[in-house]
């Protein structure tokens, strides 16, 4: 079976228009989770959304005769689909050695842990960085080959589909941008401002294996962000055998130019160095102009005698605007307290109504059925015999 069949143009309109369905809807349900794991699955679901787009619109290309924009996409596909690996790797490892140290999955009870867990807060940071898109990493590099290959569709000839895929490319651009709203809530909420809970001043750091494993994923995070044109030309002999030609790299080793280096290009190295010399020459201008005098005073607190962890902003109040924005497409459970509760609280749960309303009665009739032919087991050797004699019976007569 092969899944390029000129044949079968239409499916790559429809993988395209269920991976931007899933993209999108990952990392909406990705934005109100107050559990760190569930957040991390979601948005997980988002990123096979992403892929899923790009091999869509690879097939899309390819149907069309357009090899080397199909090479194109395809190339997008498959390094998303390794950064993912490392990213998410990462950031699972992260939230395990927070969950061992702490006992706490909920980021409600979490916040200040970069002051105990340094080095995990700041391994997991890379991973944040990362999975938000933002350069010189590897998820930049991935996201920004397949909006480029979005930006070619124009030359399809196929007219639907010269109207359809802009509004496609802007809901890639949408998903990215709330992915980067959700790696601020994840990262705020657990690692920065104060801790809400006493017992986190207890934690513990991971230990060194557990770092090291961290260790070597944000090392392939900031590797195949810096070295892209390697990567893809790893990656080459794989894309030319399904599409029958590679990448068209315009630019050198230093520089990525898919396709047309007058069109878009992109210099990991060089904006890294470029960002690296910037901040060096503001600390040694800061430190000449000040002399290394550095005066500390209270900031200004609004009236406030003191402030606390409870005056901080929680993964529910940053989830609300999502919440409230994208309410019809999940069925919000809220339990409000009692008027004369003297330790009042709030809950509110988003549920998924696509599991609510279709897997969930699919699973309880499987349970169910499970359940009753679970009956036919009743342990007597007569019974069993007879059963197989049956179905060889059954096999006989439906199979002549």
């Amino acid at each position: 079976f092969d899944l390029l069949n000129v044949q079968l143009g239409w499916w790559g309109t429809l993988a395209l228009a269920l991976g931007l369905i899933t993209a999108l809807y990952g990392v909406i349900f990705a934005a109100v989770q107050s559990d760190m794991k569930r957040l991390l699955a979601w948005s997980s679901i988002e990123n096979i959304g992403v892929i899923l787009a790009g091999f869509g619109l690879t097939l899309i290309f390819y149907t069309d005769g357009k090899s080397a924009l199909a090479a194109l996409a395809l190339t997008a596909m498959l390094y998303h689909a390794i950064n993912h690996a490392f990213f998410k790797g990462l950031l699972f490892l992260g939230t395990g050695a927070v969950l061992h140290a702490t006992g706490e999955r909920r980021m409600g009870k979490l916040g200040g842990l970069i002051r105990f867990m340094p080095w995990t807060a700041w391994l997991t940071l890379i991973g944040a960085l990362a999975i938000a898109g933002l350069p010189p990493l590897n998820g930049f590099v991935s996201e920004w080959l397949l909006l480029q290959a979005f930006l070619f569709t124009p030359s399809l000839n196929q007219p639907y589909l010269n109207m359809v895929i802009p509004v496609a490319a802007a809901s890639v651009a949408l998903a990215a941008a709330l992915a980067a709203y959700v790696v601020v809530k994840f990262y705020g909420v657990i690692f920065l401002g104060q801790p809400r809970d006493a017992a986190l001043t207890h934690a513990h750091e991971a230990s060194w294996p557990k770092r090291l494993g961290m260790i070597w994923l944000a090392a392939g995070c900031v590797l195949l962000g810096l070295f892209p044109t390697q990567v893809v030309g790893w990656m080459a002999p794989v894309v030319r055998q399904i599409t029958g030609q590679t990448l068209v790299n315009d630019g050198n080793w230093l520089m990525l130019a898919p396709i047309n280096a007058d069109r878009a290009s992109y210099a990991p190295l060089v904006f890294f160095a470029v960002v690296l010399v910037t901040l060096l020459l503001v600390f040694v201008w800061v430190r000449l102009v000040y002399h290394g005098r550095i005066r500390r005073c209270d900031p200004w607190d609004c009236g406030y005698p003191e402030q606390n962890a409870r005056m901080q902003d929680t993964a529910e109040g940053f989830g609300q605007p999502i919440r409230h924005i994208f309410a019809s497409f999940m069925r919000v459970e809220r339990e409000t307290p009692d008027p004369f509760d003297r330790h009042p609280q709030y809950r509110g749960d988003s549920r998924d109504k696509v599991w609510l309303f279709i897997y969930r009665p699919i699973a309880d009739l499987a349970a169910w059925a499970s359940a009753y032919v679970g009956r036919l087991q009743h342990g007597r050797i007569q019974w069993y015999l007879a059963y197989s004699f049956a179905t060889l019976i059954f096999l006989l007569v439906f199979t002549q």
